[in-house]
Parts: structure tokens; C-alpha cells; sequence
């Protein structure tokens, strides 16, 4: 008997996949061993972990053996079972011992070689499922501006420079919250591709902080985001007794402080959303304050006016509010000096 116990303790497999790959091993190399195998029945019990060989003898004189792995002779038949002639068959069970050294060595090979494999395409599956979900990690190292966090499970965790928030500073021993955006295998190697720029990222964050999100409360309908710069956040309660945005913002903006904190100091509005596109572009280009719109619904085009002292405003730094009000409406908005006639 062969012991499948240390295999199933170093890999993790569904019961199906494993006594398949062991018993493709085993019947290669009893075929290179004994050649056919017509003779042969391998049983697996996998509670207990163990195989069982057993082979069909036809019993033979014992001057005429010719075939020493189908034949046996009737003076050794008899020893095991009496009652016994010649042209009955016997059952014989083949003890591990008797395949030899060698035998168990490449076969022993041949499976960790297959287990560790097939383990990481289990766990690569695994992990593809995580893709979207935030993790607290700690710096480990940092080559050229690519951060490496450290992963108990020996996956490479990289956060490349181009999903860092800009101006961001990683020290070794830090800790940060990170979003895992896309997991692949390299050269026999699991990597995690992670992100601080993504916006599914700030998503994530809100869940963390804000209960009623997280508990389907407070739905966020969209967000759009310029990282380290501004965000903009649509967002909706199902229940009409609660304040979407005062329950998200919290008290002195309490619920935002951990967020704008984690996120490098960037900026993020909150609106309430509606399927009034007037009254959700209004809010979109919010700080600003809007004294006159116009739509073109066919266009998708806005032409809001604002006061002289809210053009600023309505436009941003680098026009970064304006981008984002348009980005999360889907209009093309035009801001318009109130005082021009234009």
C-alpha cells in the first residue's frame, strides 16, 4: 500500500481532480514496469489515503511459467490459498515494496511535478476571484518605483507606478490599503497587480467606512476620478427617512476624514443622484453654484451659467471639475459667464 496522505496535505484539490492525476501516474509507470496491464486493478480509498495494487494470476505448472506478471506457479498458489489447481486464477495484492526504489521515486516525482501544477492553476482561479476586492498590505520592497507588498501565501503583490496615487510616498514597514485589479501567472509565478488609482479602489473604501453602503443602503450609483486630484461620487438611499449625503459625510465630515486621508488629500464631492438630468447635471458641477442650464438631449450637450465669481469653480484646476461633471453625467458641458450675453 502507497500513502496518498503527505500529497493531500501539500496540495489542495477537489477529489475528482486528484485520484485522477494519481492514477494516470500510477497506470504510466506500472505499464513501463510490467508493460499491459489487462491484468491489474488499482483502488484509491481516499479518506484513509491509500492505494491498493492487485493483479490476476493464472496458475501454472511449475515447469511452463513463462510470464512472471500473469503467471504463477501452483507450488506458490497453494501457500496462498488452498484449494487450489491448474488454470484457476489468483488474486494478488502487489505491496508497494515490491515496485522497487526507483519505481517510487519517479513516480513520487512525477506526481509532485503534477500536484504543483495543477495547485497553481487552482489557487491562479482561486485568486481571480479576489479581482476587485481591497486587501491592508505591508511595503516590502521597492525596484524602479514599483512598490512589492508582502504575501503570506509567496505571490509576487506589485503596485507598478502607473496605479500609485500621484505624489505618493512608500516607505518600507508601511501599511496601505490596495485593490487587487488583475492576477496572472509569469514564469511559474503568481502575481497580484494592485491599485490605488482605480476608482473601484475609492468604492471600496466607502464600503469600508460607510455601514449603510455596505448594507445596500446607500447605493453608489457612479464614480468618476482624477486620483490624487478630485473625485466625484453619485450616489442614492433606498430608504427615503435616510440623508444620503449627510449619512456618508458623517458629522464635520467625520466618515470622509479616514478616506481623503488614505487617498492622499484628494478632494471628493458627494451629490445626490437623480433621473432629472437638469437637476443631476446642476449637482454634478457642484461646488459651483448654477444660475441658468440647457440641455440637448439628442447631443448630450449642457450649456450651464454660472456667476463670474463661480466660474472658477465650475471649471476647477486644470478644468478637473468640469471633466469629472461630464464624465459622470455623460454630457458635454459648457460652462457660460452669466454676464455674457454669449
Amino acid at each position: 500500500m502507497c500513502s496518498l496522505n503527505w500529497f493531500k496535505e501539500k496540495f489542495f484539490f477537489n477529489k475528482k481532480l486528484f485520484m485522477s492525476i494519481i492514477k494516470k501516474s500510477f497506470i504510466f509507470f506500472l505499464k513501463k514496469k510490467y508493460g499491459k496491464l489487462k491484468n491489474y486493478k488499482i483502488f484509491f480509498n481516499y479518506k484513509n489515503g491509500e492505494i491498493e495494487i492487485w493483479r490476476d494470476l493464472k496458475i501454472v505448472s511449475d515447469e511452463i511459467i513463462k510470464n512472471f506478471n500473469k503467471q504463477i506457479e501452483i507450488s506458490k498458489a497453494i501457500k496462498i490459498k488452498k484449494n487450489l489447481k491448474i488454470g484457476d486464477s489468483l488474486k494478488e495484492k502487489i505491496e508497494y515494496q515490491q515496485l522497487g526504489k526507483k519505481f517510487l521515486f519517479s513516480l513520487k516525482k512525477d506526481l509532485f511535478y503534477k500536484f504543483k501544477k495543477f495547485d497553481r492553476k487552482n489557487q491562479l482561479q482561486i485568486l481571480k476571484k479576489k479581482i476587485g476586492e481591497i486587501i491592508y498590505a505591508k511595503v516590502d520592497y521597492i525596484i524602479n518605483d514599483n512598490i512589492f507588498f508582502k504575501n503570506n501565501e509567496n505571490n509576487k503583490m506589485i503596485l507598478l507606478k502607473e496605479e500609485q496615487i500621484p505624489n505618493e510616498k512608500f516607505k518600507k514597514g508601511n501599511s496601505f490599503f490596495l485593490l487587487i485589479k488583475k492576477v496572472k501567472f509569469i514564469k511559474n509565478k503568481i502575481y497580484l497587480f494592485l491599485s490605488r488609482k482605480d476608482k473601484n479602489f475609492l468604492k471600496k473604501l466607502l464600503e469600508l467606512e460607510i455601514p449603510e453602503i455596505s448594507n445596500g443602503l446607500i447605493i453608489i450609483k457612479k464614480i468618476v476620478r482624477i486620483a490624487g486630484e478630485r473625485s466625484k461620487i453619485a450616489i442614492k438611499s433606498k430608504n427615503k427617512t435616510i440623508d444620503p449625503i449627510g449619512t456618508c459625510v458623517g458629522l464635520k465630515g467625520s466618515k470622509l476624514k479616514n478616506i481623503i486621508k488614505e487617498i492622499n488629500n484628494e478632494i471628493i464631492d458627494i451629490i445626490n443622484y437623480s433621473s432629472n438630468i437638469e437637476l443631476y447635471l446642476t449637482r454634478s458641477i457642484s461646488p459651483a453654484k448654477v444660475a441658468m442650464i440647457k440641455i440637448d438631449r439628442k447631443k448630450k450637450l449642457a450649456f450651464i451659467s454660472v456667476n463670474s465669481e463661480e466660474i472658477k469653480k465650475a471649471i476647477g484646476n486644470k478644468k478637473t471639475n468640469l471633466r469629472l461633471a461630464s464624465k459622470l453625467t455623460g454630457y458635454k458641458i459648457y460652462i457660460l459667464n452669466i454676464k455674457k450675453k454669449n
